[in-house]
């Protein structure tokens, strides 16, 4: 009984099968003698078939398609707020708005994009500082610093004292902690000597740190005779510091107009 029921279910399909298909071929015989017949019948076969597009609510496509759109302002408009606010925060920590006008005595100073350049003349020696804002580095916070302090930057420099000879070269920056800053007196952390014609990266270069004692002592005064002690290395400090400040709203500034 099983077996016939089988049969009798398959015939069933295949029924239904051919009277769906037949009806589909019929219908489709009509539409194409409705077509051909022309009149309104045929208006209707000439519809055109409507777009995707077409198909979605008006609302629905325009909102697909501004939707990258608004993105893109709404982040620019975020950004453009988070740089105003920095800029009114940054010009309300100090009380200047123009370039840094204090420098160490003796020295003229010109300014080539982040970096400063002070000179000054000793008898038959040309002193130069070249310091660039690129390379400080940032001092570390106190870790039981209660209160979240504006971060603090500490130049690196270097002094070159030049004559017909060759020149004296010294790495120098300022090593400090939160808790212990002495700003009047930087450290020098290598020192070279150039010969005339001789390229600075060619010359060799010694760890001032490695040095006898009594050396170390000695160069130390050798620049404090030529103005570079302990009054130069506060002032060179304070300086870097506002002109690093100074050079970083400048930069917001610019960040702003581009992106507006």
């Amino acid at each position: 009984s099983i077996g016939f029921f089988a049969v009798f279910v398959g015939f069933c399909f295949f029924q239904l099968y051919y009277i769906t298909n037949n009806l589909s071929i019929a219908m489709n015989t009509m539409i194409r003698s409705m077509c051909k017949a022309g009149g309104i019948a045929g208006k209707l076969c000439r519809l055109p078939k409507p777009s995707v597009s077409a198909k979605l609510p008006a609302a629905l496509r325009h909102s697909v398609a501004t939707i990258p759109q608004v993105r893109s302002m709404s982040n620019d408009s975020a950004l453009m707020s988070a740089l105003n606010n920095e800029i009114l925060h940054e010009e309300g920590a100090v009380s200047y708005d123009s370039a840094p006008s204090g420098q160490p005595s003796d020295f003229t100073r010109s300014v080539k994009g982040a970096t400063i350049i002070l000179k000054k003349q000793f008898n038959d020696e040309t002193i130069r500082v070249e310091l660039d804002l690129n390379n400080n580095s940032e001092l570390a916070p106190a870790e039981d610093d209660p209160e979240e302090t504006p971060p603090q930057y500490l130049p690196s420099f270097k002094i070159e004292v030049s004559k017909p000879q060759g020149k004296l070269v010294f790495n120098c920056n300022y090593h400090m902690t939160t808790e212990e800053q002495n700003l009047d007196q930087f450290v020098i952390s290598e020192v070279a000597f150039v010969a005339p014609g001789e390229d600075d990266h060619m010359a060799f270069t010694t760890d001032f740190g490695n040095l006898d004692y009594v050396l170390i002592e000695e160069f130390e005064n050798y620049l404090t005779r030529r103005g570079l002690g302990a009054e130069f290395s506060s002032t060179l400090f304070e300086m870097s510091a506002e002109f690093e400040h100074h050079n970083y709203v400048h930069f917001l500034k610019n960040v702003r107009d581009f992106v507006n």
